[in-house]
């Protein structure tokens, strides 16, 4: 009977995908069941999303779950206690590949009005800046800006926890989630980290031991988990205290990850073990800094063969569903900032008025500004992932790169004309004139 239900939810969520329905519709294929009982979400799960390669690893099927059913393995949940669910649905309503988020999701996030879209999401006001604290500055990315609101919001008690992703000692790029309850645990946490590990893993912990209010720091993908998770349309208790009690969304800029293969390959080609390997920034290059004070700089063109496959199936760069929106992007020592919700402005105006930041108009970096739009509009313009091939088939045709493959869809392709594209071309090597005036 379980079986056969979960059968007949995918042959329905297919359907409606199949028909055009309007993909806000999509979630009609499970929510249909809801109190009805015999429909395992976990099943479903696994079969539409983790077990093709879809996953993008955000784990909110996980910190959603109220009888931890998943554990998280190789970026991805595993139903390791598949036996235990008890068919609440809540798993696969928190999952940003299954569907988009919800089209009230707006207004539940209390969006700051009048709120303005130039291609990088809703927002009500953007600035540079970079923090005051020396402190703060030397030990965080580009203006601090992240680790600066993190540490305000507790020492002036906005915030009893910050959800953060700190580093393994032994390999400081590859990170993992951290729960801050004290601000040198935010500070300790400072720094960006280009491999993949969900820091809202660390929910689940806030909720065992109540800690709240809680500030959670995440990548667009674990933003839009973490949204879908507060605002999902069934009310249990795991979700009314998620919606109750995380009471700041910071979002980082985000285009992909790298595996930690990358990592290691990094390594070997600074000649350096990976602990030695203390920050990396992305500024068209990689900037890498050493822990004996050496900066080395690499083609960011040879790292990029290392980006996660997964990414491929996350649409957001701008975290557009954060409260505020934070990333480099291309400046030197500053932070472009986006304002977007009425929490974000209080949090963000706590800061200034605590003289915490300095801060520049955006129209300082048009540049900046336009490569956000551009970078937005790449991801944005992208199939919704049910529409997209699974990990297999990509395989298939050669070609696993998150960045490349879609190479084109900004142009207005309809995600109905789909087809697999193959691998970018390689480039002809030009031939030099002694080799053109050869007989």
């Amino acid at each position: 009977m379980t079986q056969d239900l979960t059968k007949e939810v995918q042959r329905r969520y297919h359907r409606l995908i199949e028909e055009g329905a309007n993909p806000n519709e999509w979630a009609y294929a499970w929510r249909s069941e809801y109190n009805r009982g015999g429909f395992k979400a976990v099943d479903f799960l696994m079969e539409e999303v983790v077990n093709p390669g879809k996953c993008i690893g955000c784990a909110a099927c996980l910190t959603i779950c109220p009888v931890d059913v998943f554990d998280y393995v190789n970026e991805k949940p595993q139903d390791s206690r598949n036996s235990a669910c008890v068919f609440c649905e809540l798993c696969v309503d928190a999952c940003p590949v299954l569907r988009p988020t919800d089209k009230d999701l707006p207004r539940q996030m209390q969006l700051r009005e009048p709120s303005i879209d130039d291609g990088f999401g809703p927002y009500a006001y953007g600035v540079l800046a970079r923090t005051t604290r020396e402190y703060i500055l030397k030990e965080g990315q580009d203006g601090g800006i992240c680790s600066a609101l993190g540490i305000h919001g507790m020492q002036t008690g906005a915030f009893k926890g910050v959800v953060v992703g700190n580093e393994d000692p032994d390999n400081p790029q590859m990170g993992q989630a951290k729960l801050a309850t004290i601000p040198e645990e935010v500070l300790a946490s400072a720094r960006s980290r280009y491999s993949y590990q969900p820091n809202t893993l660390a929910l689940v912990e806030a909720m065992e031991q109540g800690i709240a209010p809680l500030a959670v720091v995440g990548v667009p993908c674990q933003v839009d988990g973490v949204r879908q998770q507060q605002f999902s349309s069934i009310r249990l208790d795991v979700a009314e205290w998620y919606r109750k009690n995380i009471v700041l969304v910071i979002g980082l800029f985000c285009s992909e990850a790298f595996t930690e293969a990358g990592m290691d390959w990094l390594a070997r080609d600074l000649g350096v073990p990976k602990r030695d390997i203390t920050n990396i920034n992305v500024k068209g290059r990689l900037e890498i800094k050493l822990r004996d004070g050496r900066e080395e700089t690499r083609s960011l063109k040879a790292f990029g063969k290392f980006a996660r496959p997964a990414c491929l199936y996350c649409m957001d760069y701008a975290a557009d569903n954060a409260d505020i929106g934070l990333g480099g992007i291309g400046l030197n020592g500053w932070t472009f900032t986006v304002i977007r919700t009425e929490a974000g402005h209080r949090a963000w105006q706590a800061l200034l008025e605590a003289g915490w930041v300095e801060v520049k108009e955006l129209d300082e970096a048009p540049k900046s500004k336009e490569l956000l739009v551009r970078l937005s509009r790449y991801k944005r313009n992208r199939p919704l992932p049910a529409l997209m091939p699974t990990h297999l088939e990509r395989e298939a045709i050669g070609n696993l790169d998150p960045k490349h493959y879609y190479r084109g869809w900004e142009d207005g392709c309809s995600a109905k004309d789909w087809r697999p594209l193959p691998p970018p071309p390689k480039k002809k090597k030009a031939k030099s004139k002694s080799e053109e005036s050869a007989p």
